[in-house]
């Protein structure tokens, strides 16, 4: 029920006196004076200041529930909480304070602490070394970027205006003066194993239905197949694709080279480099499509930078040292991953909003508010909430055991809310999906009169 208030206004208009009133009456509230009966704006000026008692504009707004959306069986294990953004005062609370798998809304965390560490501009350097025992031995050193692409000049990847493998591969060339290469030597040492990590409690169907690549410090394009499509499917050894690629780059200069992994020694010399777009421009993609691979990039150069070595145990400590100095609470945290895609993520829907409110006011994470998604545009909330088109800005979840969703609600009165609501359960399906949304149009069309039961 949307609450809306409408203010009355009542006055006297000064009568006629004596005989005037006996012979006309009194006014019938369905009809209009008479021009001559209307006092003058001297009078009625005098008559307010006067004879007007004050009149109270406040209106008593009564409680509006969600109670049968909450209730729905799709709704499974819910845990929510709504708070009025002018105030930041907690309106509706559902185990709002309880830990649990936020799915992708964690992506927030990914990017704030990215945002906090690196720095918007930061930007992650693909390099090229050559051996100086053997010359016609080079090095391919990942730095970090999955978004470097295959691609030609002039077209596009899903990572708009990323870095050309074939520039660095031009680069190196000049550099090489006429060497023939022998060997390209993949070091993906920067973090991971040799061949990338993909984390027990992923889905392996990630990897087949494109969703997620094994993390790796050296890949192209995602590893994907199709570097023009999100979800497209990967390898199990993005590195060895990334030198397969890269030698296809070199041409007849690397006709006859092998490809093979190892770590590149202390005495080569640096030949070629090329860098990703500043990251500022990863966590616009992440955010408004959900994009893991980013993630995981964002959250293993956080670890990295904080000298903690950027594996998948450290990121949790990462988190909490990164956001050191917010204001959040982070105790009691669990951070698995930067995509969220671990059923072992535990983040409490009230420190996603206490993130929401936050990020408006901060300079440095205000930045992020650019890359929600929102209702009827581009990105992963294109298709919801069709009569909320602009009003719902929201970062969505999904993995196979929940869907989630924390943003903002612009109501059509001018205030706001922010919302944070996980559908929880053993799997999950496009109805619990469904429930959710309805749920939280619900919240909308309560708005600031939303309470608890």
């Amino acid at each position: 029920m949307k609450q809306r208030l409408i203010g009355i206004a009542s006055g006297l208009v000064v009568g006629l006196v004596g005989l005037a009133l006996l012979l006309v009456g009194p006014l019938s509230p369905n009809r209009a004076p008479a021009q001559s009966q209307l006092a003058t704006p001297t009078e009625t000026a005098t008559a307010v200041i006067t004879e007007s008692e004050p009149v109270s504009t406040s209106v008593e707004v009564e409680p509006c529930l969600v109670t049968e959306l909450e209730e729905d069986p799709l709704i499974v294990n819910l845990q929510a909480q709504v708070r009025d953004a002018s105030t930041s005062a907690v309106i509706y609370d559902r185990s709002g304070s309880i830990a649990a798998r936020p799915a992708s809304v964690q992506k927030l965390l990914t990017a704030a602490a990215a945002l906090k560490v690196l720095g918007p501009n930061y930007t992650a350097t693909t390099r090229v070394y050559q051996d100086q025992a053997n010359k016609s031995v080079i090095y391919l050193v990942g730095g970090g970027d999955p978004t470097i692409t295959r691609l030609a000049e002039g077209t596009q990847s899903v990572y708009r205006n990323a870095p050309k493998l074939d520039v660095l591969a031009a680069q190196a060339i000049r550099a090489l003066g006429g060497v023939s290469i022998s060997k390209v030597v993949v070091d993906s040492s920067l973090y991971g194993g040799p061949s990338g990590e993909y984390l027990e409690v992923w889905d392996k169907r990630g990897l087949t239905e494109g969703y997620q690549p094994y993390i790796s410090a050296l890949q192209v394009d995602g590893d994907r197949e199709n570097p023009a499509k999100l979800s497209s499917k990967r390898s199990t050894d993005p590195v060895k694709r990334a030198g397969d690629w890269f030698k296809r780059s070199l041409g007849t200069t690397a006709k006859s080279a092998v490809v093979e992994k190892g770590i590149t020694p202390p005495s080569a010399k640096e030949i070629a480099k090329i860098s990703s777009r500043p990251i500022v421009e990863w966590i616009d993609y992440m955010i408004e499509v959900s994009d893991n691979t980013t993630a995981e990039a964002l959250a293993r150069l956080v670890s990295i930078d904080l000298g903690l070595g950027g594996g998948s145990g450290t990121l949790t400590e990462a988190y909490q040292r990164a956001l050191t100095g917010t204001g959040l609470n982070l105790a009691g945290i669990k951070i698995e991953d930067g995509s969220g895609l671990s059923r072992y993520n535990q983040v409490s829907p009230a420190l996603i909003n206490d993130l929401l409110t936050l990020i408006p006011k901060d300079p440095e994470l205000s930045v992020m508010l650019t890359g929600f998604p929102v209702a009827g545009s581009p990105g992963s909330l294109s298709d919801r909430f069709t009569e909320l088109t602009g009003d719902v800005v929201a970062k969505t979840g999904w993995i196979r055991t929940g869907y989630t969703l924390a943003g903002y609600l612009n109501l059509e009165d001018g205030n706001q809310l922010i919302f944070t609501a996980y559908n929880l359960a053993d799997s999950v399906s496009l109805d619990n999906r469904a429930a959710l949304d309805r749920l939280v149009e619900g919240f909308y069309n309560c708005g600031t009169a939303l309470r608890d039961r």
